[in-house]
């Protein structure tokens, strides 16, 4: 077998070299691929988990706009009804104290009239709560720093909770100062947590936490008619046997209540959704049967020289 020549070795030398450069430019290019394909990949799983979200919340704002429609259909409803039972209501109150001066101050008659008249003022009292709803009254705003005066209010009903039931408050450092009315707000803060009471039966726990969302937060993104700035956000848990979706939805409505006959009037949390309203803030509830309730509010925050900017 005769030997190579120089001229073959060279040129198997060079064959070699250029497969061997070949077989590195094609590892290169198909790592260099793969690479692409994995950031393609990353960028497709970004973009739908973006579209999936954004669907999400396009239909929560949806779900948000035709709750406030109708509870401002309902309102104005109630509004209507409660104007007339009120007339018919002046009416009885009219002939039965009539019928009062007929008979004598000291007999079973004069006292069941009595009775008769008042039912009719408890009836009064349940029609001014609902035309306070059907209306929105403005009150008068003010600035109020709501860590005192949540303080405040916990402060008046730890007395009258049962013992069993823990209320807790925790606030994240700073000032939380909103414009608005502290007596309707005073109403809010202890509607919930009356209805909270309620749905532990009287044993657990609830917690407040106040808390700053920054202009750009994520959360704001969520409802359709936050008017930008900072927020004050309140959150209300409770450790009660919590609710199915169905009465979430219609948690808000006027004269819905899950309570037993004669317990509830269904205008707590409706009237606590119309103060909310009142004061340009958002309201909303989570939940699930077993584990518990939250409110969560939020109020604008206010600071010197701002003015309580109008909402449409």
């Amino acid at each position: 077998m005769q030997p190579l020549s120089p001229w073959m070795i060279v040129i198997c030398s060079l064959c070699v070299f250029f497969l061997i450069a070949i077989i590195l430019r094609l590892i290169y290019e198909t790592r260099n691929w793969s690479k692409s394909l994995k950031v393609l990949d990353e960028n497709f799983k970004k973009e739908m988990a973006e579209k999936i979200q954004a669907e999400e919340d396009k239909q929560h704002l949806e779900k948000a706009l035709l709750q406030g429609q109708k509870l401002q259909a309902i309102g104005t409803l109630a509004g209507g009804i409660a104007h007339d039972f009120n007339n018919i209501l002046y009416a009885i109150m009219g002939y039965t104290e009539l019928a009062r001066e007929d008979v004598p101050a000291d007999s079973l008659t004069h006292q069941n009239l009595g009775k008769v008249l008042e039912g009719c003022h408890r009836g009064q009292e349940l029609i001014a709560r609902i035309l306070a709803f059907s209306r929105r009254q403005h009150h008068e705003l003010q600035p109020i720093p709501m860590k005192a005066t949540i303080e405040s209010v916990l402060s008046l009903l730890r007395p009258t909770i049962p013992a069993s039931v823990s209320l807790n408050f925790v606030a994240a450092p700073g000032e939380y100062t909103i414009l608005g009315n502290q007596t309707q707000l005073h109403q809010v803060i202890v509607n919930i947590i009356n209805n909270a009471v309620d749905a532990m039966d009287g044993e657990g726990t609830i917690t407040l936490q106040l808390a700053h969302l920054s202009p750009n937060n994520p959360i704001l993104k969520q409802f359709p008619k936050i008017i930008g700035g900072s927020y004050c956000k309140i959150d209300i848990s409770d450790s009660g046997h919590g609710m199915d979706q169905g009465t979430m939805e219609r948690i808000f409505e006027p004269f819905f209540t899950t309570k037993e006959v004669g317990k509830g009037t269904g205008l707590g949390l409706s009237t606590v959704h119309g103060i909310i309203e009142e004061h340009k803030g958002e309201i909303t509830v989570t939940s699930q049967l077993g584990h518990g309730t939250t409110f969560t509010i939020l109020l604008k925050e206010h600071h010197d020289g701002e003015d309580f900017i109008s909402r449409r």
